[in-house]
């Protein structure tokens, strides 16, 4: 196969919707190496995707430390790190066969849903916008060790988006049946955590109901086809909603309820 290279310093919610644009790659000929963030490589959630080859770390130009909430660097370092990342891509381009990044600056980047200013920046025109996760058994096995009867998969307080951050247990108490929960937002009650991420789409799939902020388990589920009881977004993040929303059951914004 040829050979692409992709530059794509965004999270992990940001890569399931850059793999319409992987596949897409895939079926003109093309194994994709991506430039991006550590997390990438360690959640592995590229693990078992065949359109990719090399994940290539990167500097997080967004952020000052993955692993701490240390806030966002300033616009000066933002640039100093996005200026190092371009030019190892630059480097590394003249190996490939095709290349591209996207980079998701600022002017295109609140215009247009991500996927489309992701094919934008890259100059790729899809045929198809559906996402998609790459689930190994190992990961069913592993899920299936908490799945014991009906629960309901709570994620409403992530990790680096705390403008999203929301207290559901009332809306629960007042909306859903009294059923076991599995809670996976950072710092929540009965928090868990998984070396593979994969695990996690594997317990939120199989939930009786899902309640989300705008996370990672949103194109997650988008992606696998399920039902979404409500999303709560703490602010407008309309570059990032659903494009298909008839299986959102709910959407709450800066705390009004919109659907």
């Amino acid at each position: 196969m040829k050979r692409a290279l992709i530059l794509f310093w965004h999270g992990l919610g940001d890569i399931i919707m850059l793999t319409p644009h992987l596949r897409h790659l895939y079926n003109e000929g093309y194994k994709t190496d991506l430039m991006c963030l550590p997390e990438t490589r360690t959640s592995r959630i590229l693990e078992h995707c065949p359109y990719v080859g090399k994940l290539i770390d990167v500097e997080n130009p967004w952020r000052k430390d993955d692993r701490q909430l240390e806030g966002l660097r300033s616009r000066k370092e933002f640039d100093e790190k996005a200026t190092c990342n371009l030019e190892k891509f630059e480097t590394l381009r003249k190996d490939y066969d095709w290349s591209g990044a996207s980079p998701h600056y600022m002017g295109r980047y609140n215009l247009r849903h991500k996927i489309d200013t992701t094919s934008v920046e890259l100059g790729v025109r899809l045929k198809s916008k559906r996402m998609e996760v790459f689930i190994p058994e190992s990961a069913e096995s592993e899920a299936r060790k908490y799945m014991d009867g009906d629960y309901i998969f709570v994620h409403t307080k992530p990790r680096f988006h705390a403008y999203h951050n929301w207290d559901a247990t009332e809306w629960m108490k007042e909306n859903l049946p009294p059923l076991r929960i599995i809670n996976t937002g950072y710092e929540e009650e009965h928090f868990m955590a998984f070396d593979n991420i994969n695990t996690a789409f594997v317990i939120v799939r199989e939930a009786k109901h899902r309640v989300l902020s705008s996370s990672v388990f949103l194109p997650a589920c988008v992606s696998m086809g399920c039902v979404i009881d409500v999303i709560n977004y703490g602010r407008p993040d309309h570059k990032v909603w659903p494009v298909d929303q008839s299986k959102i059951l709910h959407i709450r914004e800066k705390g009004k309820w919109i659907k």
